[in-house]
C-alpha cells in the first residue's frame, strides 16, 4: 500500500473556474512555482454544441501580479484524450508552446501540460495560460499540480510571490 496523498503531496490550485470557453482567456491564476519542481496544467474542455477552436499558449512572469510577463517559447510535453466519453487512455503530442483543441467533432476533451520549471528564463518564476478561440457554448476549466522542490508536512502557498 502506498503512502502517497495526493494533497499532501503535490500542490492544486484552480487555475480557472468553469466557464464558457471563450470567456478563459487571460483570466487563469498565476502560479508562482519558485518552489515547484514541475507543475501540470490540467484543461477539461466540455463542447456543448459551439465549433471554434481553442488555441493555448503559456507565459512566464516576474510575480503574480503579472506585470512582468512574456511568452514562453520553451517546448513542453502535452497529452491528450479527444474522446473523454469514450476512452480513458492519452496520447503523447509532439513536443511544444502550444496546442490547439480542436473542437469539429464536438468531443469533451482532457488536455494536460507538463511544465519544467527549471526552464523558466532567469528571474521569471511565475506561470499563465492565454487562450484565443472558444466558443461560448463550450466550457473549459484549468487544474494546476505542482510537484513541490522539497517536501514538507505543509505545502507553501504557490498565488503568492
Amino acid at each position: 500500500m502506498s503512502n502517497l496523498t495526493l494533497p499532501e503531496a503535490f500542490k492544486i490550485v484552480q487555475a480557472h473556474e468553469p466557464e464558457s470557453a471563450d470567456a478563459v482567456d487571460a483570466t487563469s491564476d498565476v502560479i508562482c512555482c519558485k518552489n515547484l519542481k514541475k507543475l501540470w496544467m490540467i484543461v477539461m474542455h466540455c463542447s456543448d454544441g459551439g465549433d471554434l477552436d481553442m488555441v493555448f499558449t503559456w507565459y512566464e512572469g516576474t510575480d503574480v501580479a503579472f506585470g512582468t510577463n512574456q511568452i514562453i517559447t520553451a517546448t513542453s510535453p502535452i497529452w491528450y484524450n479527444i474522446d473523454t466519453s469514450s476512452a480513458d487512455l492519452f496520447t503523447r503530442a509532439t513536443d511544444a508552446a502550444t496546442f490547439t483543441i480542436d473542437t469539429t467533432a464536438r468531443l469533451d476533451q482532457i488536455w494536460i501540460l507538463e511544465w519544467d520549471c527549471a526552464l523558466f528564463t532567469d528571474g521569471y518564476d511565475c506561470f499563465r495560460p492565454t487562450t484565443t478561440g472558444g466558443h461560448a457554448s463550450n466550457y473549459c476549466s484549468i487544474l494546476y499540480i505542482g510537484e513541490p522542490r522539497y517536501q514538507s508536512d505543509v505545502n507553501v502557498s504557490a498565488i503568492t510571490d
